[in-house]
């Protein structure tokens, strides 16, 4: 059965750019030369083909690699001495369709065979093409033992082979995406390629360079690729095949909105942003082209989610249409794969594959990367994925910088040095044809037969010595690559013989400080051997007792206390924040990696992501022991739901679990003002157990006028103590008497706070025309006017709570030479500040 040459109905025949004549060109000059020398010298064909018949084509994605191939056997018809057979690979079934597209559109002249079913040498003539994966000549499948089986009507492939071989065909092979090498079936497909197929000249072709897999791709298939033909990406550009740009996007958000926006969510949402703008500006052009947003995602691991699941999810809930999404899970690319980058139905692709398989999608702009590995190849892969220029927009080539940039987001951006070093590496590619009709001569050399005289500079390897020259002939000519004959030749001959079945390097064959002791907390001198006993000031006009804020035991409340909660902070929200939707403001930085250029940021809005507020939230419902967690969610539910009902907004369930979580998180002031508002409901205000009459210290303590035992605590720190001697210095009579308080006693005065724990302020100070009982102002003095403690969670909660009789409590600290200085609260930064130095008369109005 033959194939005739076909051509899609009403597709042009492209016109070559100038790189692809000068490859194509250089491709067939370099087979050209190899079958010359093949038909001159046949005892020497096979040392000829591995070691001087293959040619690597290197070029970026979109360079049209499957062109300037097919281009190639197509000028090589009738024009190298000897017929040629070809038998073109790639590594996955779904490139088969895609090259048989290409060559069946573009090389007319070419005809296409099917070996798996035409297997028969008498129909075939030169420049025929069969184009295959590895698995369907050397894989332990059904398809392989078929085309090498014979059949009752057909031979198999060996047997083709053969039957070429003996009617006077050269025997070719093209290996696309070569960097993948001998694809899932490598071992039996280098046998295949070493055994049967025994090419005379090979093509491998590339867009990803990679030595060491080439080199183990020469070492498997036991050839040596000596001949090169490089394109560069501008070539690519300055022909409108490759786009100009590469911009990288990077969603950054502030501290805390960080914590509530799932990344992947924001990258899926930074890429369909840029989607929707592609989408858009092609339809305001009349550009009936649907763009394609690919998603890659990780491989599953055993026991884990199915991450396009995962990813799909997330993209439908950005509103991306889920009829829209397509996905690839298959360890290699099917048919249909490929054709979901032509189904303009399909917008998003997700797949787990490395994409380095030669993907071919014009339509696609925008990809987002959510798989870890991020080497120089997956730039490579990402590069070339979102780079061809499709043919409806190639005359807005360099015009519209939209379509004119690939746009790539990832997940982290500790993980993009695989796009720079992939962007570094193209940018360093430079133009180059290097091959073996640059610099091969051919000279008559002992035997009368033609060899190569200037293998040891193409080799660039130095000579071996004669012993080891022996032993090698020797291991080659039991394996066949040489006849017996090699070892009666003179060392001369034998040196560069060597050289020229490409026997390797040499060295592959021969060849303490002190612990420093914490202060004291209170900063307290040295113990004294001696205590003495200091009697309260009666004639200061201390009261007998303080006020003391308590609240009853949870049992004897009576009602509900987190019903009571959750009403008061329902009160102290903005509701509609928190009934409807909404997301995160972030800030998309981009770059052109190309160029190296920052682009302008572009405002983006991220929905928040709802398992991050659950998670982060369970801290904000347990916050005080009297109140269980469950309780507070319920009521402030409830409390949502009744305001969602009175303003009439809809919402259902999820929504409100949400908004109650979201709530909790960035409402803390308001949820600690609606606990001490429910706190003041059940409160009460009690005297304290009577000041002690007697102050047992230290003997010898300084005298203090206006203290209240009549000298300075040994207790009181180093801030402490200065502001101690600034009331007790006080002239203006505003001072009448102070005492430094003790924690934890029954006769201080005591707060309590939102969490249910109490506190406790430094100083009671009597202060003249204070409007409050006894004129009693509350003072806490703090160690740190600017960081460290004072800038604690718990010292933020203190500064929002008033004493229920007192008042609200007094800060300060001292700078400097012990210059006591206010502190007041920033409910803007939630932060203490300094102010100027303690001026005594705000105890008397603040």
């Amino acid at each position: 059965m033959s194939a005739e040459p076909s051509k899609k109905a009403g597709e042009m025949l492209h016109t070559l750019a100038g790189y692809q004549s000068k490859a194509r060109d250089a491709l067939r000059d370099t087979v050209r030369r190899i079958a010359g020398l093949q038909v001159e010298n046949p005892a020497q064909r096979e040392m000829i083909a591995r070691d001087l018949g293959v040619a690597l084509l290197q070029a970026p994605t979109a360079a049209g690699k499957t062109l300037i191939l097919g281009r190639t056997l197509e000028s090589l018809r009738g024009a190298v001495l000897g017929k040629f057979a070809w038998f073109w690979f790639t590594p996955f079934v779904g490139l088969v369709e895609q090259t048989k597209d290409v060559l069946s559109a573009q090389c007319p002249s070419l005809r296409l065979r099917d070996v798996a079913k035409d297997r028969t040498a008498a129909s075939t003539r030169d420049g025929d093409v069969f184009v295959q994966t590895w698995a369907t000549v050397a894989a332990n499948n059904a398809d392989a033992r078929k085309v090498r089986r014979r059949a009752e009507n057909s031979g198999s492939i060996d047997d083709l082979i053969d039957d070429l071989r003996d009617t006077g065909f050269s025997i070719g092979v093209v290996i696309d995406e070569a960097h993948v090498n001998f694809g899932t079936s490598a071992k039996a497909a280098a046998e295949f390629y070493l055994n049967v197929l025994k090419p005379d000249a090979a093509i491998l072709a590339t867009a990803t360079p990679n030595d060491d897999k080439l080199e183990a791709f020469e070492n498997e298939a036991g050839i040596r690729v000596e001949s090169r033909v490089i394109v560069d990406r501008q070539a690519v550009v300055d022909a409108g095949l490759n786009k100009t740009g590469l911009v990288l996007g990077i969603v950054a958000f502030g501290e805390e909105d960080s914590k509530l926006v799932d990344p992947e969510q924001a990258a899926f949402a930074a890429g369909w942003a840029r989607h929707k703008k592609i989408k858009n500006e092609l339809a305001d052009r009349s550009i009936s082209v649907t763009p394609l947003m690919l998603v890659q995602v990780e491989d599953q691991k055993k026991g884990e989610a199915d991450p396009v699941a995962r990813v799909r999810e997330k993209l439908v809930q950005l509103g991306v249409p889920t009829a829209a999404i397509k996905s690839h899970t298959s360890g290699k690319p099917d048919p249909d794969f490929h054709a979901f980058a032509h189904d303009p139905d399909v917008e998003v692709l997700i797949f787990k594959v490395a994409v380095a398989t030669g993907f071919d999608a014009p339509r696609a702009w925008t990809l987002v990367s959510v798989r870890p590995n991020r080497g120089i190849e997956f730039g490579l892969q990402i590069v070339g994925r979102i780079m061809r220029v499709h043919p409806a927009v190639r005359h807005l080539h360099k015009i519209v910088p939209l379509l004119d940039n690939g746009f790539v987001v990832l997940t982290d951006p500790e993980l993009q040095g695989g796009l720079d070093a992939a962007v570094a590496e193209l940018k360093a590619v430079r133009e180059s044809i290097d091959t073996i009709t640059d610099h091969l001569n051919v000279v008559q050399f002992g035997t009368g037969a033609p060899v190569l005289q200037d293998i040891q500079a193409i080799r660039g390897e130095g000579l071996v010595s004669a012993d080891e020259r022996i032993k090698r002939i020797d291991q080659l000519v039991e394996q066949g690559v040489l006849f017996p004959s090699a070892r009666t030749e003179t060392p001369e001959f034998q040196d560069r013989l060597l050289k020229a079945v490409n026997a390797g390097a040499t060295g592959d064959l021969f060849g303490d400080l002190p612990i420093q002791q914490s202060p004291e907390k209170n900063g307290a001198s040295p113990a004294r051997s001696n205590a003495a006993l200091y009697r309260l000031r009666a004639n200061l006009g201390l009261p007998e007792t303080m006020k003391r804020e308590e609240l009853p035991a949870i049992q004897a409340a009576g009602y509900d206390f987190a019903d009571m909660v959750g009403r008061e902070f329902v009160k102290r929200i903005p509701i509609a924040d928190y009934l409807l939707p909404r997301g995160k403001a972030g800030e998309l930085r981009l770059r052109e990696l190309f160029q190296n250029r920052s682009e302008l940021p572009e405002r983006l809005n991220v929905p928040i992501s709802a398992a991050r507020v659950d998670d982060l939230a369970q801290a904000a419902f347990q916050f005080n022991d009297q109140i269980d967690p469950r309780d507070l969610k319920r009521s402030i539910l409830q409390a949502l739901e009744r305001a969602a009902d009175e303003r009439a907004v809809p919402t259902d369930e999820r929504m409100l679990r949400r908004g109650v979580a979201l709530a909790a998180l960035e409402q803390q002031p308001a949820m600690r003002e609606a606990v001490r508002a429910a706190q003041r409901l059940r409160m009460t205000v009690e005297d304290g157990d009577q000041i002690p009459l007697n102050l047992i210290d230290a003997e010898g303590l300084q005298r203090a006028e206006k203290a209240a035992h009549g000298v300075f605590p040994s207790s009181m720190n180093r801030p402490e103590s200065a502001f101690a001697r600034l009331l007790d210095k006080d002239s203006t009579g505003t001072v009448l008497w102070w005492l430094r308080c003790t924690e934890n006693t029954k006769w201080a005065p005591k707060l309590v706070l939102p969490d249910g724990s109490n506190f406790f302020p430094d100083f009671a100070v009597g202060v003249a025309r204070r409007s409050k009982p006894d004129g009693i102002a509350l003072i806490e003095i703090k160690d740190d006017g600017e960081t460290g403690r004072l800038q604690s969670d718990r010292n933020t909660i203190k500064a929002r709570v008033d004493h229920s009789a007192y008042g609200k409590v007094f800060w300060g600290t001292v700078h400097g030479d012990d210059l006591p200085v206010r502190l007041l609260f920033d409910e803007r930064v939630n932060r203490f500040v300094s102010t100027t130095a303690f001026d005594l008369a705000s105890l008397v109005y603040d």
